[in-house]
Formats: C-alpha cells, sequence, structure tokens
C-alpha cells in the first residue's frame, strides 16, 4: 500500500485559510466600524492570531497519536478536572455556533433562490419574520439531526465544494471592487481622508474605547478554529513545513481580512448602509455583495436593470457559496465536537444511556439531547418579541462570546504544557520560557478583557435591552459550567464510592 502523500507548505496553507478565514467577517466590520475596523483586525491578528497558531501547533505535535484533542491537551497539562471544564467549554463554542448557524441559513438559501434576502416577509401561522425564521429553524434542526444519526456522511462532498467557492467569492471580491476602481478612476463610495479614515471611523462610537474593545471580540471571533487543526502536524511533510505554513497562513489571514474590509469602501458608503433599510448583521453579507455587482455593472455603463441584474446574480453566487459551505460544516459539527465530549471524557464520567450508540455506530441519544437543547434555546430567542436587528446581534453577540472564551482555557494551560517534562517537545515554535509565558499571558489578557468589555458595553449604553443582551452572553457560559461541575462532583462521588 503507497504512502499516503504529505502537505507542501502549499497545501498546509490552503487547509489553515479554508477554515479560519470566514467572508462574513469581513462586511459585518465594515458594517460596524468602516475603515475603523482595520486596525483591530491588524492587532487581533498579531497579538491573538499568530500565538494561538503556535500553541496548537505544539500541543498538536506533543499528542499527535491521541485523538481526544483538546481533552488530552488540557488533561495532560493541568489534569482531569480542568479537562472536564475546559472540553465543556469547547463544545460550547461549537453548540452556540450551531444555533448562530441554523437561525441564518434562512438568508443564503433565500439570497441564493431569489437574488436577495426575502426572510423578513417571511411569515407562517400569523407569526412575523423572526418567529418564522425560528420555527424553520427549528425543523432543520430536528431533519439534519436525523440524517445525521443515520451515519449519513455524504454532505462532506458538498462542504469541499462550498469550500473552493468560498475562495472563489474571495477573488470576486477583490477582482471586482478594484474594477471598479479604476473605471471609476479612483473614487471611493467610502471616503479616505488619509491615516485618519483608518485610526478614527465613521461611526460616532468608534471614540468610545469601550466600544472600541467591544468591536475587538468580534475580531476575535473571525480568528476562531485553528484548534480544530491538531492533525495538520504529522500530515505535512516535517514539522518546519508546517511551521512556515502556519506564519505564511497567519499572514495572508490576517491581511486578507484588512484588504477585504479595504474593498468594502470602494462600493458602499458607510453612512448609506447603515442607513437602508432591511439591513442587519444576518444579511449584510449579501446586501453588500449585491450592491458590489451593482456597482460593477453601473461602472461598466451598463443601464440601471442590467446592474441591477448582476448584482442580483452576485447576491446569488455569495448565497449558494455560504448555504453549501453551512449545510456541509453542520454536519460535521453535529456530530464531531460531540464525539470529543464523550469519547474524550474518562470511563464512567457520562450515564451510559448518554453514551449508548445505534447501529449505525452514532450516539443517537446524546444527538438527540443536543438537538432539543439547541431547538429550545432557538425558540426562547425567537418567541422572546425581539426585532430582526436586535435578535440577529443577540446570535452572533452570543457566538462571538462562546467561541472567544476556549482560547482562555487553551493559554492558561500552555505554560504547565511546556513545564511538563514528561511530553515530547521536539517540536517548538515558542523556543524560550519568556516567549512562551509572553504568549500565553498576551492572549488570555487580550481574550479575557474582550469578553468582559463586549458584555459591559451594551448594558451601559442600552439599558433594558442591554441587560437582555448581556444576560445571553453570560448565561450561556454559566449554565454550561454549572453543569460541567455537576459532572465533574458526580464523577468524582462514584470514583470514591468505587474505591471504598
Amino acid at each position: 500500500m503507497s504512502k499516503l502523500k504529505k502537505l507542501s507548505t502549499l497545501g498546509v496553507v490552503l487547509i489553515i485559510f479554508s477554515v479560519v478565514f470566514g467572508f462574513n467577517n469581513s462586511p459585518l466590520a465594515f458594517y460596524q466600524m468602516g475603515y475603523g475596523a482595520i486596525p483591530c483586525y491588524l492587532f487581533c491578528g498579531i497579538a491573538f492570531f499568530i500565538p494561538i497558531m503556535f500553541m496548537v501547533a505544539e500541543y498538536s505535535s506533543a499528542f499527535k497519536n491521541d485523538h481526544a484533542g483538546i481533552y488530552t491537551w488540557f488533561k495532560r497539562s493541568m489534569g482531569e478536572s480542568y479537562a472536564c471544564l475546559g472540553g465543556f467549554i469547547f463544545y460550547f463554542s461549537y453548540f452556540t455556533w450551531m444555533i448562530y448557524v441554523i437561525t441564518v441559513i434562512c438568508i443564503p438559501m433565500s439570497s441564493f433562490l431569489f437574488g436577495e434576502d426575502t426572510t423578513q416577509s417571511w411569515s407562517v401561522f400569523g407569526w412575523d419574520q423572526i418567529k418564522t425564521t425560528g420555527f424553520f429553524a427549528i425543523l432543520l434542526m430536528i431533519f439534519i439531526t436525523i440524517l445525521a444519526t443515520r451515519g449519513f456522511n455524504k454532505i462532506s462532498v458538498i462542504a469541499r465544494f462550498g469550500g473552493l467557492m468560498n475562495v472563489a467569492i474571495n477573488v470576486t471580491l477583490y477582482s471586482a471592487s478594484f474594477i471598479v476602481l479604476i473605471l471609476t478612476k479612483g473614487e471611493f463610495a467610502q471616503p479616505i481622508d488619509g491615516i485618519s479614515s483608518f485610526i478614527s471611523s465613521p461611526n460616532t462610537e468608534h471614540g468610545d474605547m469601550l466600544y472600541v474593545l467591544s468591536f475587538i471580540m468580534l475580531a476575535l471571533f473571525a480568528y476562531g478554529g485553528p484548534e480544530s487543526l491538531s492533525s495538520l502536524v504529522e500530515k505535512a511533510r516535517s514539522p518546519r513545513i508546517f511551521a512556515r505554513g502556519v506564519l505564511i497562513s497567519a499572514v495572508l489571514i490576517t491581511v486578507g481580512y484588512s484588504l477585504s474590509i479595504f474593498c468594502w469602501g470602494i462600493s458602499y458608503n458607510w453612512n448609506d448602509l447603515n442607513v437602508a433599510e432591511g439591513v442587519n448583521m444576518g444579511n449584510i453579507t449579501y446586501v453588500m455583495m449585491g450592491n458590489l455587482g451593482y456597482k460593477l455593472g453601473l461602472a461598466m455603463g451598463w443601464s440601471h436593470d442590467w446592474a441591477l441584474s448582476l448584482g442580483g446574480w452576485f447576491t446569488r453566487a455569495v448565497g449558494f457559496s455560504i448555504f453549501m459551505t453551512y449545510m456541509g460544516a453542520f454536519f460535521a459539527m453535529i456530530y464531531a465536537p460531540l464525539k470529543t465530549v464523550l469519547e474524550g471524557a474518562p470511563k464512567g464520567f457520562w450515564p451510559k444511556f448518554v453514551t449508548k450508540k445505534n447501529k449505525f455506530d452514532m450516539p443517537h441519544v446524546a444527538m438527540w439531547i443536543q438537538t432539543f437543547a439547541v431547538c429550545i434555546v432557538v425558540f426562547l430567542m425567537s418567541f422572546s418579541g425581539q426585532g430582526s436587528k436586535s435578535f440577529y446581534r443577540t446570535v452572533i453577540l452570543l457566538a462571538d462570546v462562546a467561541n472567544a472564551l476556549p482560547y482562555l482555557f487553551l493559554s492558561f494551560a500552555f505554560p504547565a504544557f511546556r513545564n511538563n517534562s514528561s511530553l515530547n517537545h521536539s517540536y517548538k515554535l515558542l523556543k524560550s520560557k519568556i516567549s512562551v509565558y509572553f504568549a500565553a499571558i498576551l492572549v488570555f489578557v487580550i481574550d479575557l478583557f474582550a469578553n468582559i468589555f463586549i458584555v459591559i458595553d451594551p448594558i451601559i449604553k442600552e439599558g433594558e435591552d442591554g441587560i437582555y443582551l448581556a444576560l445571553w452572553m453570560v448565561g450561556g457560559p454559566t449554565v454550561v459550567l454549572i453543569i460541567a461541575f455537576a459532572m465533574i462532583l458526580r464523577y468524582k462521588k462514584r470514583i470514591r464510592v468505587s474505591e471504598q
């Protein structure tokens, strides 16, 4: 049997780029901060993303023959209890990702089918848009679980196709934007007035340090996902090749986000965007992509109607790409993180009925419990009486907090991991103890303060609405930690009883 072909530097870069780089993040950043988002993204890329990538690379190398992932990283570094807590928090980040995707997936589907977001006019049983969207999200979650519990994994082909479409959409953004810039003789829809346009922002809240610090959370979320690359080290031709790929991809992703935010300013004025009717954090990508196609048509001398038609096709393209990517990723995420939590935990930690598998070798009971929990959260959020802007903001910020929290655990455990002489540390990107502690403290402090400020900001500025938003952001992780502590105490009690 021939050996599997090892990854080159280019292969490593492409995989990391496809996993981490999210097309949705740059229009969302421009929508909130204009060009002022660029310094925040550059800062997070340099001070957060690159150190995290180095840590993940070292963890992955030391435990490359273990398949429990982050649970093993934490257990061997900090002990069983820390591993359980960290494992729960990492699972919660994927759990909230499922909530986010299942509630917004109607938007790319609508954009693909109709060339625009029509979800705001959807209604069943006389319900408004948010209740209707929540209803469809619950039905889709149940449908996907039925397929997934039967071992349905052919959707991975769609995921790979969606990944290729993601690259194509990014290329389209860059090329179309610069064509518009050339044809309009260097005219930006969002004017650039020297370096001040990037230091300040048309958003009047940009001067508020609390708002800027909370926005950094959104930038951190854009760099999330490197921990899922744990198996990449052994697939590279050599540790040096992997290290080179990490550095190149980190630079490309950091620059890529900044370039994307810059490109949106070529076709859309921030003030026009923020007063546009029906625009929210859920559909901003499709609105801006459609506008880019429209501006490209006008720049090429097309009539208004033809330019609108081109904009519709741009919207369909990005809708199709993101819908395919979401669907493919969802079938993996509905099972893979759950598997890590179930199989990584010590024997006897979970009740037997939870880990029971069906004839398709799937933990169907655990998967249905997970689905029930997702549906309950979606129902509570959808039927809470929020407007569309408030609803999508709540969903996105909850996902942001959940996806940033795991890196507190990862960075906090890293010095202990490096000081454990029983582990294999032959592969080191951070050579000295000073660099190890500096990177760990830097990531931990940035992540901690970003989480604090994103919760405090709406409370101070929005009164009751801000408190409601903060309760979701704080309540979710708190409930998960309470459950984790209860499970740990239950497990330790069982161990004590069995030893007597």
